[in-house]
């Protein structure tokens, strides 16, 4: 059975609806980004397609565990593999490739369910909301092709050009627990955050065509 690697930013990892999206094709594994360096080139090689999930760090982070991560992502990428990023994913993949991450010039933050913009293509759905939940953005440059348009940054998916290789702002995976948590987990209620009443109604109403757009998305990309 082919392998998916899936890079988690929290001690304890829950990737969300994605690992049922997968268990039935796939073998999931998961690993923590502080452990990345135990990864030698041969095993980064036996996995079919890598996930980057969110965290609450930032791709600007000078740590050494954020350092090390962009190491990782290289050795991925000479590899040719697939590669998925979420959030804070989609941040160090565009960072990787030159795009600035920043926060909004009126320090605005995005947390909570919101519109994405289609930009001439089939992959995104504008017709449906994804769970914001971040507070830096991604600027678009010329190694991205821009698949959607968000509503505080002008970078809400893309994909690196002649490469199989995504990243997604928004948060397609998330489940009640993890809404839950991550708002419990905020140090401050900032501008742009909607409150959590609110968010748990529209995960509600949007929780299923995520769902059905995740599965067709995953099936799409790696193949």
């Amino acid at each position: 059975m082919k392998k998916i690697l899936l890079v988690t930013h929290h001690d304890l990892s829950d990737p969300g609806i994605i690992s049922s999206l997968l268990h039935s094709n796939y073998l999931t594994c998961n690993i923590n980004y502080k452990n990345l360096p135990l990864l030698k080139q041969s095993e980064i090689k036996e996995y079919k397609a890598i996930i980057i999930f969110g965290g609450k760090m930032s791709a600007n982070s000078k740590s050494i565990f954020i350092k090390n991560e962009y190491k990782f992502l290289s050795k991925a990428i000479k590899l040719k593999k697939t590669i998925i990023g979420i959030c804070l994913g989609a941040q160090i993949i565009a960072k990787f490739y030159g795009s600035l991450i920043q926060k909004s010039p009126n320090k605005e933050v995005e947390i909570g369910y919101r519109k994405t913009k289609k930009i001439n293509n089939s992959m995104v759905n504008d017709r449906t909301k994804f769970l914001q939940f971040h507070n830096e953005g991604i600027l678009i440059n010329s190694n991205m092709e821009l698949l959607s348009s968000g509503n505080l940054f002008n970078v809400d998916a893309f994909k690196i050009k002649n490469k199989k290789v995504y990243g997604f702002q928004f948060h397609p995976e998330v489940t009640i627990k993890m809404i839950k948590n991550w708002y419990g987990n905020l140090k401050s209620i900032d501008k742009g955050t909607d409150n959590l009443s609110k968010i748990l109604k529209d995960h509600k109403t949007y929780q299923k065509e995520n769902y059905f757009w995740l599965s067709k998305i995953l099936n799409k990309i790696i193949k």
